[in-house]
């Protein structure tokens, strides 16, 4: 895309999102000139993606932006933070969770700047596989039917057999993580360090196994934390 197209949108889109966030209107401008000086292509694009974006998302929740938590010097501070972290990260998926912390904590009630900027610095520091943690841990079951149902009930009944037995089994929270993931025990581990070290699962869950007549996947259920509950709900869109 020529430099001139993403200036043209990014104008464009600076002004829309200030037309419903007035407080908003010189930091756009000053975070674009700050990356237009950098003269980094993929910078500048990755901070017009997050404002064309940014325009769209506001334009649905106009109506259930707080008003008191957006008007306030430190929401600019906020804001700033966010654009920096998005422009300089390099995966997609991560720039649209960034975005939508930014997003949930403007519609959210209660929700105080030192928030914001925890649960960003906590995104920042996380990676693909502690991400993918998270959503398995939000609903393991769900995320199992969704990927081929890879982990199994070994007591499913089979058509056109009467099963008479059925086995209890113990299940061990390490083992299904790593079957469901397809990752080794070590990294599991260190990525379930770092989750419980920010309290987003529950201590000791990595030492914790499950004896059942049911699904193995049951091991994996109620280890979100209530932070962890929160933190989840802060980078999916709103």
């Amino acid at each position: 895309m020529k430099k001139e197209n993403i200036i043209e949108k990014g104008v464009v889109a600076i002004k829309g999102i200030t037309a419903m966030i007035p407080v908003l209107g010189g930091t756009l401008t000053s975070v674009w000139s700050d990356i237009e000086a950098i003269q980094a292509k993929r910078k500048h694009e990755r901070l017009e993606e997050f404002y064309l974006a940014l325009e769209t998302e506001v334009q649905k929740i106009k109506e259930q932006i707080n008003e008191s938590y957006v008007n306030q010097p430190d929401f600019l501070d906020v804001f700033e933070q966010t654009a920096k972290h998005i422009v300089n990260e390099r995966r997609e998926e991560k720039r649209v969770l960034f975005r939508n912390i930014l997003l949930n904590s403007i519609i959210a009630k209660g929700c105080s700047y030192d928030k914001t900027e925890k649960y960003l610095r906590i995104l920042e520091q996380m990676n693909g596989l502690e991400l993918l943690i998270l959503r398995v841990l939000q609903n393991p079951s769900k995320f199992n039917r969704q990927n081929g149902e890879k982990i199994k009930d070994p007591n499913a009944p089979t058509p056109g057999y009467r099963n008479m037995i059925t086995h209890t089994r113990t299940y061990f929270f390490i083992d299904m993580l790593g079957e469901l993931l397809n990752a080794s025990k070590e990294d599991i581990a260190e990525s379930i360090y770092y989750l419980e070290s920010n309290r987003l699962i529950a201590d000791n869950a990595s030492l914790s196994k499950l004896q059942t007549n049911g699904h193995p996947i049951h091991a994996l259920e109620d280890k979100l934390t209530p932070k962890g509950k929160d933190f989840i709900s802060f980078i999916l869109c709103c």
